[in-house]
């Protein structure tokens, strides 16, 4: 964000009621942001598990377990099927009529609830904002840094949604996350080593979901290499050897699509 921009963040986050903070579900730990959670402590915030389609549901629920003992309410969302709006839009009506109720016996005027969509980007935020309205009202893509500033949009029944630019972690050096976050496109895959990712990519999945590397006619029960990816798949370079760089775009792509089927790339254990 510009100067301009932030300085315009900051004075429409100070109005907003309620925050919906969307995280991604396959990693609904390390895709929240710090700057995030320094911005919204003493309002009132909901979390949305975005993309629950992507992942595990067994493991999506201990998620919601999770957050429920720490006191925050969290919603898995499928933007894509409109899975679980019929929450968010029972909330967003109760919270409307309670902010109204409360300005009416104060003698004061009606306004509408004014409601922030934050996160860290590629998280969904402005397709999750899109699902709400019932059409493309905010740019949105597979990628981060659509959206370039804050700017209201409103839907029916007096509430106001305030769409924002991603906000990541000021500097990451923990290695899992920054796999995390290159996995779901948090941050720029193709701005990493791509072999290192799938390589730990491969480890994951040998030792969390063997059985999915079935679904792209690779493994029979033995732990694989991106060697042994690449023999498969018949990846061969120029030189007559395996081509490990096309192995590991193309395990790395094909899991992010989510041809291996549902995957969570963390669990509360391993964050406890």
């Amino acid at each position: 964000m510009t100067t301009m921009e932030k300085s315009d963040f900051f004075k429409n986050l100070k109005v907003v009621d309620l925050i919906f903070e969307v995280v991604d579900a396959r990693c609904p730990y390390t895709s929240r942001s710090p700057e995030v959670q320094s911005l919204i402590r003493g309002k009132e915030s909901i979390l949305i598990l975005n993309k629950a389609d992507l992942a595990d549901p067994r493991v999506t629920r201990k998620w919601v377990e999770f957050f429920t003992t720490r006191g925050e309410e969290a919603l898995p969302i499928n933007t894509l099927l409109r899975e679980g709006f019929g929450a968010v839009k029972k909330i967003l009506s109760l919270r409307a009529a309670d902010l109204n109720k409360v300005l009416k016996e104060k003698g004061r005027l009606k306004r509408d609830l004014r409601v922030a969509v934050l996160g860290i980007p590629n998280t969904g935020k402005s397709s999750f904002l899109n699902a709400l309205l019932g059409k493309r009202a905010v740019k949105s893509g597979d990628r981060p840094g659509v959206t370039r500033g804050p700017q209201w949009v409103h839907l029916r029944g007096r509430i106001s949604v305030l769409d924002t630019p991603g906000l990541l972690f000021p500097q990451l050096k923990d290695e899992d996350a920054i796999f995390r976050l290159a996995f779901t496109r948090a941050i720029d895959p193709d701005q990493q080593d791509m072999i290192h990712l799938s390589e730990k990519l491969l480890q994951f999945l040998n030792d969390r979901y063997p059985s999915a590397l079935t679904k792209l006619g690779l493994g029979k029960g033995q732990p694989l290499t991106l060697e042994s990816v690449a023999q498969v798949k018949n990846f061969l370079s120029s030189q007559g050897g395996y081509d490990l760089q096309r192995a590991a775009v193309f395990l790395f792509a094909a899991c992010r699509k989510g041809k291996l089927g549902p995957l969570s790339l963390e669990t509360p254990d391993d964050v406890q």
